[in-house]
């Protein structure tokens, strides 16, 4: 082994394409990251290693992200376990959707494309028409690819049915996740990423309207609020667009027996309103 040679934090595996860095220690792959960081509590990892998603001097990163990942360090436990439980559920179809894409796409919109068709109440047809109509909005804002906020406008614009109705269920198997949601913006290509940068600073701008309207209604994940703030940008009757996806969202986490609103119910409640039409 020679003097520069840099190995796997997690496996020793000699990393000789691009790798993730995680302060002084690096991973060969998002499983690698995963399985350290598994290895410690949330609130541990958080504490230890939550700077590392900040840009500074030595290297970039998109805009936020430090903000992103932090949202899972102070969600309520009981939110949390909820989440985490359905992660291999939620994501089953990631590399399935791959074979429709027609251009680039962040992993996080693959994975709440993914997400919304993973009860089996969803079907692929309908993602399909999702995925196209989010490549649509890609196109139209003149982006390299599909970000988390083209996918949830997507959904937000084809959503034509509110209804709840109780749905048999056909979920297939778990399986394991193969991306890390924590490093995937470390990994993200960096045009592509300040793109995504510019939506996302509208987000921020409204995500305190977002919150005004879940405020007293139980427990919402930190993310799927941010994804109700993503819906407002620039939509006329944004507001009673979301109030139409709250109501149903609550409804299909009561079904799910959460304890509160995880992204998995966000989505599937926004894909039956499309598949309702």
């Amino acid at each position: 082994m020679t003097e520069d040679t840099i190995l796997c934090h997690q496996c020793d595996k000699d990393l000789v394409m691009k790798f993730i860095e995680l302060k002084d220690l690096v991973f060969c792959s998002s499983t690698c990251f995963e399985d350290f960081k598994s290895t410690m509590s949330r609130k541990d990892f958080f504490k230890n290693y939550g700077d590392a998603f900040k840009p500074d001097e030595q290297k970039w990163v998109p805009k936020y992200s430090n903000d992103y990942i932090k949202m899972c360090g102070y969600c309520p436990p009981k939110l949390a376990e909820a989440c985490h439980a359905e992660l291999n559920i939620s994501g089953v179809f990631h590399d399935d959707v791959v074979d429709s894409e027609t251009m680039h796409w962040c992993c996080h919109a693959r994975f709440v494309l993914s997400a919304s068709m993973s009860d089996g109440t969803v079907s692929f047809e309908i993602g399909k028409k999702v995925q196209a109509r989010a490549e649509e909005l890609a196109k139209k804002e003149g982006i390299r690819g599909v970000t988390p906020i083209s996918i949830s406008n997507a959904f937000a614009d084809l959503g034509t049915d509110f209804e709840y109705k109780k749905l048999q269920e056909n979920s297939p198997e778990p399986k394991e996740l193969e991306m890390s949601h924590a490093a995937a913006c470390l990994l993200c290509n960096p045009d592509f990423a300040k793109e995504c940068e510019v939506q996302v600073e509208k987000e921020f701008q409204l995500v305190g309207k977002a919150k005004e309207m879940v405020k007293g209604r139980g427990l919402w994940c930190s993310h799927v609020v941010q994804s109700l703030a993503e819906i407002l940008i620039e939509r006329e009757n944004g507001e009673d667009t979301i109030k139409n996806i709250i109501d149903l969202t609550e409804k299909v986490a009561q079904e799910k027996g959460h304890p509160g609103v995880i992204t998995r119910d966000l989505f599937v409640a926004m894909g039956r309103s499309v598949a309702a039409q």
